[in-house]
């Protein structure tokens, strides 16, 4: 199964470029899906028929489905959402307002994530193509499965053990409701699809993310931004889309300025984003509504070529040795000056850019061993630990919780 996930700033023509990608590889024979995970969607109005919901049909070879809280309160989530709710009421709060309130951070994008491993596992697509909202909440989607599992990781048995003696002795004479077995069962469940979420995006041969841009200078700006961060999650961006760029045909009069002020930022993407595979798309004369205008785009994009095409498996972390060192290394392709900080504890390394931040477990054979200092060579920040005989001679001792802060060039 392939899996294609669009991203960008918004209003730069995601779910059209989306839209088209999805209507192409159905129409080359291969069975596919388009999810909209925007919970402000325009999928529908970009395809000019109504979804849900619920898989529904699109064409010959495609559905679409546009992920709904409330459906997936409803279908997904009702022991979780029945013990919050039961728990809220209990607390005085008014059952309505409860069962509003039982929808707790990060439901809507594990849902998302989970059609995603639905689809996986039953093997019913070929193509599953991603719609997804503007570029601040599709990097909370990304992160979310890193984020839940460092918190499953340190409080999911503590708590469970806690509940387990609750139950045992001041359950028996609270009115408060105590979570149940079912409910811990299906929490733990969340843990685990979480993991093989994980490793499903974050596997090149499999999923990969394509950058929708427009030529515009703060539109680059927040790409560029977006690259990196992506890249910091483990996820390979492969390809980089230019989105309405204005034909040379139109270079008078009106046009001239615009056209002129679009090369420069046209040659900026060039050199910035290289080696990314480029795909463009002129500006249509109408807005891009309905299949006809999606094909047309598709024509645009593509060509005759095959849009599931993978343009790129390169991982944005690789490991290996050089002389007494081992070296992490990882793709950050556009610093911008933020500052970068690493931790150290136990067998975790914590990386932070700017806002966001990336726990990695180290693998065994860099466990214990000191880091020796972390540099950026072109876009990636090599971070050298001390080499395998070195950590040996030295009693393979790692001060814990060591900090190591650096602003990035």
């Amino acid at each position: 199964m392939r899996i294609i996930i669009y991203t960008g700033k918004g209003g730069v023509g995601k779910t059209s470029v989306a839209a088209a990608t999805a209507l192409r590889c159905a129409a080359q024979g291969k069975k596919t899906v388009i999810l909209s995970t925007d919970s402000a969607h325009s999928l529908s109005d970009s395809l000019e028929m109504q979804l849900s919901g619920e898989l529904t049909p699109i064409a010959k070879n495609l559905d679409g489905i546009e992920v709904d809280i409330q459906h997936e309160l409803e279908t997904r989530w009702k022991e979780i959402q029945a013990y919050l709710s039961d728990f809220l009421a209990s607390q005085g709060m008014d059952s309505v307002t409860a069962k509003e309130m039982a929808v707790f951070p990060g439901m809507e994008l594990m849902s998302a994530l989970f059609y995603v491993e639905d689809f996986h596992r039953d093997q019913s697509y070929d193509v599953v193509v991603m719609d997804t909202a503007p570029t601040a909440d599709t990097l909370r989607l990304l992160a979310f499965p890193d984020t839940a599992n460092w918190y499953f990781d340190r409080l999911f048995h503590m708590v469970r053990n806690v509940i387990k003696v609750a139950r045992a002795t001041v359950g028996k004479i609270i009115s408060t409701p105590l979570p149940t077995d079912k409910f811990l069962k299906d929490l733990e469940n969340l843990r685990v699809r979480l993991r093989y979420v994980k490793d499903l995006l974050s596997d090149p041969e499999i999923t990969s993310v394509r950058l929708v841009v427009n030529p515009e200078k703060m539109v680059i700006t927040e790409t560029q931004r977006a690259y990196t961060y992506l890249c910091l999650y483990g996820y390979t961006v492969e390809s980089i889309v230019i989105n309405r760029v204005i034909p040379d045909e139109l270079g008078e009069d009106y046009w001239k300025t615009k056209l002129e002020e679009q090369r420069k930022h046209l040659s900026t993407i060039d050199e910035a984003f290289s080696p990314l595979k480029t795909l463009k798309a002129r500006l249509m004369p109408r807005e891009v509504l309905g299949r006809k205008a999606l094909e047309g785009l598709a024509d645009e994009l593509f060509g005759d070529g095959d849009p599931s095409e993978t343009y790129s498996t390169e991982s944005p972390m690789k490991m290996y040795d050089r002389e007494r060192e081992s070296v992490l290394a990882l793709k950050l392709p556009f610093p911008l000056d933020q500052k970068l900080e690493l931790y150290t504890r136990k067998d975790d390394l914590t990386v932070q850019l700017g806002a966001f931040k990336k726990s990695i477990t180290l693998p065994h054979s860099m466990t214990n061993r000191r880091i020796l200092g972390a540099e950026m060579e072109g876009m990636w920040l090599n971070i050298r630990f001390e080499g395998e005989g070195v950590g040996k001679r030295k009693g393979g001792k790692r001060p814990g919780g060591r900090k190591a802060p650096r602003k990035a060039s």
